[in-house]
């Protein structure tokens, strides 16, 4: 008969072995190249295990485990699929999620439908741990905003001819997401696609041929007003050359006459002289009394001036008072005028 002891002995030591096969397994971590693994001691932050064999205390110390779900476009039917998945290592490789198209509504208030797939990597896997839940989620949301504000300082024209101005979003991004200890690589741009886009694009084009009309019109009118304005300048510029030609040519007649006139003045006055010292008199003397003859024919031909005849002395004595000497004569003495 088998004893007792035995009988224990076969039935303790499996469960001892199995106990230590589980002791091991709880025990070794292996954690692959570019894998972290965030190990808790009684629910806190222990360490950080990388590539390589690593020892734990079994039922002390454990893997931090963290869930995911996001949606994603299955690139054979085109449907949004949600993804849950568990995780216990982290991965500091780049990833590529390629989520589902995003409506954004363009400056020109066109609805745009814009597939887009972003790559990021994992730089810090405990400041990720431990600051973001459900991280693809929450950079599906952000980058859903951001597509939105930047699409809304574009043009559909612009989203659709240059596509590469929507991948500055990374930029943007990758400037919120680093506090997380997460970087994005790119965003690239997959497919634009638009409801009746043909439509929207045959507006669009009508309204520029519209706006090239009015400014061709505009210019035109431009162009007239100014041609109007040179060819009223040129003709008031040129009506001002003839009257200062005319006050011109009719000063210069003025001054031809008055030189002619002098000449004639000078050769007259020239033979005067001649005759006259021919007869031994004095030229001067004559041409004196010639030009008072002159004056008083002008003074007696005013009809404001009164003449009056003294005798020679008495002409003497007015002519001295008018010079401011004291002169005396009779009050009654008789004038002739």
């Amino acid at each position: 008969m088998v004893s007792s002891g035995v009988i224990a002995a076969a039935v303790i030591v499996p469960i001892l072995v199995i106990f230590i096969i589980y002791l091991l397994k709880k025990s070794v971590t292996v954690v692959h190249e570019r894998e972290e693994v965030i190990i808790e001691r009684l629910g806190k932050y222990k360490s950080t295990l990388v590539a390589g064999v690593h020892w734990i205390l079994p039922f002390v110390d454990r893997r931090k485990i963290f869930h995911t779900e996001y949606l994603v476009t299955n690139p054979v039917t085109g449907n949004s699929e949600l993804v849950i998945k568990t995780h216990s290592k982290i991965s500091t490789q780049s990833e590529v999620i390629d989520f589902p198209s995003t409506r954004v509504i363009t400056r020109d208030n066109a609805n745009v439908m814009l597939d887009c797939v972003l790559s990021y990597k994992i730089t810090n896997t405990k400041m990720m741990i431990y600051s973001v839940h459900n991280l693809p989620l929450l950079l599906s949301k952000m980058l859903q905003a951001f597509l939105r504000n930047m699409a809304a300082t574009l043009s559909i024209d612009q989203i659709i001819e240059d596509s590469a101005s929507l991948n500055a979003v990374s930029g943007f991004l990758d400037d919120e997401v680093v506090r997380w200890g997460v970087h994005i690589d790119f965003v690239k741009m997959q497919k634009v696609d638009a409801p009746r886009l043909s439509d929207v694009l045959g507006k669009q084009k009508d309204a520029q041929l519209s706006n090239t009309k009015i400014i061709i019109d505009a210019r035109a009118q431009k162009q007239t007003a100014v041609i109007e304005s040179e060819g009223k300048r040129d003709s008031d510029i040129r009506a001002q050359q003839g009257k200062t030609q005319e006050i011109i040519a009719r000063s210069r007649g003025t001054a031809a006459g008055i030189v002619n006139q002098a000449n004639a003045e000078a050769r007259t006055i020239k033979e005067i002289s001649r005759v006259v010292l021919k007869e031994g008199a004095d030229p001067i003397k004559y041409l004196l009394c010639l030009k008072y003859i002159e004056a008083m024919m002008t003074i007696i031909g005013s009809g404001t001036t009164e003449i009056y005849y003294y005798p020679p002395p008495i002409s003497t004595l007015q002519t001295m008072k008018n010079m401011g000497f004291a002169t005396v004569y009779p009050p009654n003495f008789p004038l002739k005028k």
